[in-house]
């Protein structure tokens, strides 16, 4: 995919998530949307592909899982679209980060 519309699905994903008056785990999910569209101005592919990832992961502690569902797609749809094709075996055998602890009720 061009880096435009990249950039256009993350834009659509960030006010998607943003928008909703529950944000709770979306947060989190926010975070590492905003910060892949940095690392993806800024040519920074590692770190872009990195934050997609730990986007996907923190999707899945979202309730819906509808949203769970479609949100992990597009965002390996991008991840995948600027991972070399030989290094996409690699990074899913090799380089598989733990999941995300889940978060400590508020008190």
């Amino acid at each position: 995919m061009p880096q435009d519309e990249d950039l256009k699905i993350l834009d659509e994903m960030i006010a998607a998530f943003g928008n909703s008056h529950d944000l709770g785990a979306r947060d989190l999910v926010l975070e590492h949307l905003r910060a892949a569209r940095r690392c993806l101005l800024g040519s920074m592919l590692c770190e872009y592909r990195f934050n997609l990832q730990q986007a996907r992961e923190a999707v899945g502690f979202l309730p819906e899982k509808n949203v769970q569902a479609s949100a992990k797609m597009i965002l390996l749809s991008l991840y995948e679209s600027v991972t070399p094709q030989r290094r996409r075996s690699i990074a899913r055998t090799e380089y598989v980060l733990p999941s995300p602890a889940p978060l400590a009720p508020a008190l």
